[in-house]
């Protein structure tokens, strides 16, 4: 049945009238004015100044804000983490949720969604409901998250929690140019309706108020999810739920959830399951507890103006108009007219008034009273409060853990809330991800993976879930005095006690510790290599980018020219111009004879073959001889470490194995015949010579 526009746009109205009134009613849920309060308390307004005298100063000890920003901090410590199960216990099964899990992580470290999770969260502190929303963005081709403000969310009155509301209301404010970019087939309609002929710059830039409505609706006695867009009695749009696969989208995927829904992720709390919308709030039964905290402070404040009294002087003495000018100034000169009376007849010092220790100890009471309420004690906040310090490590530690008890029930709301989120993820991917989206999952230690996830991955019989506590703050000193005792025992690998203990680059250390244990020379000649390395890669940068001047690097090794030959067979090399290749080969020309004359030089200078070893000196022991003689005899062949002939090491070889002089620039670079992954010359005689461009 055809329904007018302008019918629907006042049915939807009516139902979004009727619910504002039910929780904005002052005998009820009064929706409106306790958030109002709750966002003056925690921005610090907290004082209504019109009812204090002049002299009074509007003290704020706002520690409601540090309970929010504690809590807050502590349960969105870390990023949501997603489990994903596979639907069948195969290879296929796993690898596929694999890959889903991966992808939704990499996701999560893209697009900051633990920033959204915080906002969701501050909303559900101040405004009794927090509110993730998921969109398609066409331009962008991307699924984004944002965490919506609740002021601007009207949810159906009926709804209960966990249900999937009858509508959700949210308004939008945008300029009228924006509105016209959003929905330009109705510009000419908008116009009418703000009565405007031509859109001026001022016209263009005024603020406007429009509704995005998401109502479930039955087609031929089946639940749809649509959206309307309208302002006024303007219908700017309507459309079924983009993030559905209706029968004859694609008959190759299905739907991975159940059912329908609005794409809104609640976060609630304190509920007992009657409304989506939480009855109260931890900042709203601190109230009363802020309001007295404050006028405790005040009065201490008052009091302590007070602590050098003030003075009283006779009228009789002193004029009204010369009264007033006394303003307390140590070297301030005053003049009494005494009459030979005594002085002290006409002024005098009045002591202060002190306030009694019960008001000090009244205001530290609330104080804690009220971090207490809240689950947030001196020890989860870090605050240091008077009568911490009596606390021993232990009872701290005690105190601290009992709190972070208190919100662990605000975690598992945070880790439902994640599942819904995660769960309307994987089926939004799975309706627009038509192509491949990529992402890069970092899986710590360095370990980066390009993940490809599209559609057709998505098994819709896989389950997804959160990790239980993965929002939480880890206890990394708990897990480092683990990891010591299992060392101690000899329990635990080098590799996973150096993760434990949270130590940078544990695989370059565990690499090194087996180099240690095993030959310990490598871990000086690792140290050398990477520095020339180093150096090799910035002389072919340079070259690469035009630099002229780039000089051969004097203390060359074979391992450093060796990166240079991996980096001629790379496409940057083969397709630069005929004058960078001709440098590089200049430069490599020139470090290979500076290396060649270097290894001769230490040819020349080592000792001659059946050098005698100097004799060891009396307890140390006789070198052992060869086969067949006694210990202790003098051997009769060469002695260890004398070279025996010509070397025979393999010139690239690791070891520091000396290079012979007759060695040339072809043995090192390799040959230049078919099969060499080097460039072809054009003369083979002369490897010096640049390949035809």
């Amino acid at each position: 049945m055809f329904i007018p526009d302008k019918d629907q746009i006042k049915g939807l109205n009516n139902l979004i009238d009727d619910s504002v009134g039910y929780w904005d009613d002052v005998q009820g849920q009064n929706l409106k004015y306790a958030r109002n309060q709750s966002e003056r308390m925690v921005i610090g307004k907290q004082i209504d100044t019109s009812k204090l005298y002049r002299y009074q100063i509007p003290f704020v000890d706002n520690e409601i804000h540090i309970a929010v920003d504690t809590i807050i901090s502590y349960v969105t410590a870390q990023t949501p983490r997603p489990e994903a199960y596979p639907s069948e216990d195969t290879d296929k099964g796993r690898v596929l949720s694999s890959a889903v899990e991966k992808a939704l992580m990499a996701y999560c470290e893209k697009y900051d969604v633990s920033q959204e999770f915080e906002k969701a969260l501050y909303g559900l502190l101040v405004k009794r409901v927090g509110i993730l929303k998921l969109y398609y963005c066409n331009e962008c081709d991307e699924i984004h998250t944002k965490a919506i403000d609740p002021n601007w969310v009207i949810v159906d009155k009926n709804a209960k929690m966990g249900e999937n509301p009858g509508f959700i209301c949210e308004l939008h404010k945008c300029t009228l140019l924006d509105l016209v970019l959003m929905f330009p087939e109705k510009k000419t309609k908008i116009f009418e309706l703000m009565k405007i002929k031509q859109g001026t710059q001022n016209q263009m830039t005024t603020e406007v108020v429009w509704r995005e409505v998401w109502a479930t609706v039955y087609d031929r006695g089946k639940k749809q999810e649509v959206c309307f867009s309208y302002i006024k009695d303007l219908m700017l749009g309507k459309y079924k739920s983009p993030n559905w696969l209706y029968s004859g989208n694609d008959g190759s995927t299905k739907n991975y959830l159940p059912e329908q829904f609005k794409p809104y992720v609640p976060l609630n709390y304190l509920n007992d399951g009657s409304h989506w919308i939480d009855q109260t709030t931890p900042i709203e039964q601190a109230y009363s507890m802020q309001d007295v905290l404050n006028k405790r402070g005040r009065q201490i404040m008052e009091n302590a103006d007070t602590a050098n009294g003030f003075l009283a002087v006779s009228s009789e003495a002193v004029d009204m108009d010369d009264a007033e000018n006394l303003i307390g100034d140590p070297n301030q000169k005053i003049v009494l007219k005494t009459s030979g009376r005594p002085i002290d007849e006409f002024i005098m010092q009045v002591e202060p008034h002190m306030l009694p220790s019960f008001v000090v100890e009244d205001k530290q009471d609330l104080r804690t009273t009220l971090h207490n309420l809240m689950g947030t004690p001196s020890q989860l906040s870090g605050t240091n409060q008077e009568g911490d310090d009596t606390d021993t490590l232990g009872q701290a530690i005690m105190i601290k853990n009992q709190a972070s008890g208190r919100q662990d029930r605000l975690a598992r709301a945070v880790t439902l809330m994640a599942k819904r989120y995660f769960n309307m993820l994987v089926q939004m991917m799975q309706v627009h991800y038509t192509d491949k989206h990529k992402f890069v999952y970092n899986g710590g230690d360095g370990d980066f993976q390009y993940v490809t996830i599209t559609r057709y991955l998505i098994d819709s019989g896989m389950e997804v879930g959160v990790r239980a506590g993965s929002t939480l703050p880890f206890d990394k000193s708990r897990q480092e005095a683990v990891a010591m005792n299992l060392a101690k025992m000899g329990m635990i690998s080098p590799l996973d006690l150096y993760k434990d203990l949270h130590m940078d680059n544990p695989q370059a250390r565990y690499d090194n510790w087996f180099k240690w244990k095993t030959q310990p020379e490598l871990l000086a000649q690792d140290a050398e290599n990477q520095e020339q390395d180093g150096q090799a890669y910035m002389e072919f940068v340079e070259i690469m980018n035009g630099k002229k001047d780039v000089r051969p690097y004097e203390e060359a090794t074979p391992e450093h020219v060796l990166t240079h030959r991996k980096q001629m067979i790379t496409d940057q090399f083969l397709k630069a111009g005929a004058s960078k290749q001709k440098a590089m080969l200049d430069l490599i020309g020139a470090e290979l004879r500076s290396l060649e004359l270097r290894t001769e030089l230490e040819q020349l200078s080592a000792p001659p073959m059946g050098a005698q070893a100097a004799p060891q000196p009396p307890g140390m022991g006789a070198p052992m001889g060869a086969p067949g003689q006694p210990p202790g005899s003098p051997p009769t062949g060469p002695m260890p470490g004398a070279p025996m002939g010509p070397p025979q090491g393999n010139p690239m070889g690791g070891g520091g194995a000396p290079i012979p002089f007759a060695h040339n620039m072809s043995s090192i670079m390799g040959s230049s015949g078919p099969g060499s992954p080097m460039p072809q010359p054009s003369n083979p005689a002369n490897p010096m010579q640049m390949p035809p461009i």
